[in-house]
């Protein structure tokens, strides 16, 4: 659709154009230098639109976990999970899933980083989750055998959030607003047997796509022309469990693949010759998101007939962390890579049971320490990270078999960011290059809660 005004432009919308024309002398310099100052207008109003003010290189399930009960066990389950929360933690789980139940919940909470001393900027953390489990009522040898769940994550503020940060500019590149992205999960868990569960599963993320032309019509009008699209990318889920005799032990293995949503929008011009000088094209890309490969294998031993004791070792690939964001013209020096390493995330957690009348009671508590994988920040890139501790708890209460089949659960969590200074090298950088800081400190702390209902349909 094409519109043409006698009046200043505005960025143009999905599949639209604008136009402006100068009917008065004194306009001719804007009129000229309009596409240059469209160009920058529409970069910024899309870097705010399909970017917002944040960073967000990390997903709020891989920060906190997912669904009600395994944040309160920090982030564990791969061994236990049964319910919708087995989409992302384990698919093998579905298998024992048991009847139909929805679940909706809420997770709220804050984050105060600090450089040097001063508190960033970083949004709350805000979200609603939903979530659905289904045992498949087939028949045959497939009868009590397969489950079906979804899963859904969604922030309120935004769809999916970034930064475009220019590189070297001081950033908690994991964690500022790291959990404005939309999750949509599914997956099917599969029963081989009295001892083995296999399950797989999607995640799938949207990333941004699109083009603005800045070109000249048939009358030398300027004209701008803009699209963006929403492309879906899936990430692949698997895993596998083994339950002893008597279920005491229980083993769970989970692999997740990258997980990530970029976004890339190209700014181009063809003005002839109505402009003396070149404008280059300029594209503004980037990642908004990105989870690593991440492995997770977990043990859960019932050491009394009312307390699981939970053990998880996860190796996550960050070696493999691409660059945040792409150089907007093509021909600028290349930049440095994150230089991010693999890490090794252990997890211990515990859960109490009981039961009271038709009241069940379960009580939960976790511990995890997390090794940053960003290194000493000594050269051109600025991509700050710390090592942190993080608690957890959770209660959950639930009313199975009555009239209004209640489940709720809530939990809470802490990360504690751990102290840590960079300083950089001045032989990293040219005789004309400025580092933008000597040193620099960090350190912070996430508080986090959330709570979820779920009935039994």
């Amino acid at each position: 659709m094409a519109n043409v005004l006698n009046r200043p432009a505005v960025p143009a919308r999905n599949a639209e154009q604008s136009s402006y024309r100068a009917e008065q002398p004194s306009g001719w310099v804007f009129a000229r230098l309009w596409p240059q100052l469209a160009a920058v207008g529409i970069a910024a109003t899309v870097g705010a639109l399909c970017a917002g003010a944040k960073n967000a290189h990390s997903s709020p399930l891989d920060l906190f976990g997912f669904g009600g009960r395994s944040p309160g066990l920090v982030g564990t389950g791969v061994a236990t999970a049964t319910d919708y929360d087995a989409v992302y933690l384990n698919p093998a789980g579905l298998a024992d899933t048991a009847g139909k139940r929805f679940t909706v919940g809420t997770v709220a909470g804050d984050m105060a980083l600090y450089r040097n001393g001063e508190e960033t900027d970083t949004d709350p953390i805000a979200g609603l989750v939903i979530g659905g489990a289904l045992k498949m009522p087939l028949r045959g040898a497939l009868r009590d055998r397969v489950g079906l769940g979804v899963g859904f994550h969604v922030p309120f503020a935004a769809i999916n959030r970034a930064r475009h940060p220019l590189p070297g500019v001081p950033v908690h590149v994991l964690l500022e607003s790291r959990t404005h992205v939309v999750a949509v999960q599914g997956a099917v868990g599969v029963k081989l047997g009295q001892r083995w569960r296999i399950g797989a599963g999607i995640l799938a993320l949207a990333e941004l796509r699109g083009v603005i032309d800045v070109t000249t019509d048939g009358a030398g009008r300027f004209t701008t022309f803009s699209e963006q699209q929403l492309v879906t990318r899936f990430t692949p889920i698997v895993g596998a469990r083994y339950l002893s005799a008597g279920r005491r032990l229980r083993l769970g293995l989970t692999v997740r693949g990258v997980s990530r949503s970029d976004y890339d929008i190209e700014i181009t011009n063809d003005l002839g010759d109505a402009l003396p000088l070149t404008i280059p094209t300029v594209r503004i890309a980037g990642v908004s998101q990105y989870d690593p490969l991440t492995v997770a294998a977990e043990a859960a031993w019932q050491w009394r007939h009312d307390l699981d004791l939970l053990v998880q070792l996860a190796y996550q690939r960050w070696s493999a962390f691409p660059t945040p964001t792409v150089n907007p013209v093509a021909g600028a020096p290349a930049q440095d890579g994150p230089a991010f390493h693999d890490i090794a995330v252990p997890r211990l957690a515990a859960e109490w049971r009981s039961s009271r009348a038709s009241t069940q009671i379960a009580a939960r508590v976790g511990y995890s320490f997390v090794w940053s994988p960003a290194g000493e920040m000594d050269g051109q890139q600025s991509l700050l990270d710390n090592h942190r501790n993080i608690l957890a708890a959770g209660l959950g209460l639930s009313w199975p078999g009555t009239r209004l089949p209640l489940h709720i659960d809530a939990w809470t969590q802490f990360h504690i960011l751990l102290p840590r200074s960079h300083t950089k090298d001045p032989a990293n950088y040219g005789p004309d290059e400025e580092p933008p800081f000597d040193t620099i400190s960090t350190r912070g702390h996430i508080a986090v809660a959330g709570i979820t209902v779920g009935v039994d349909l």
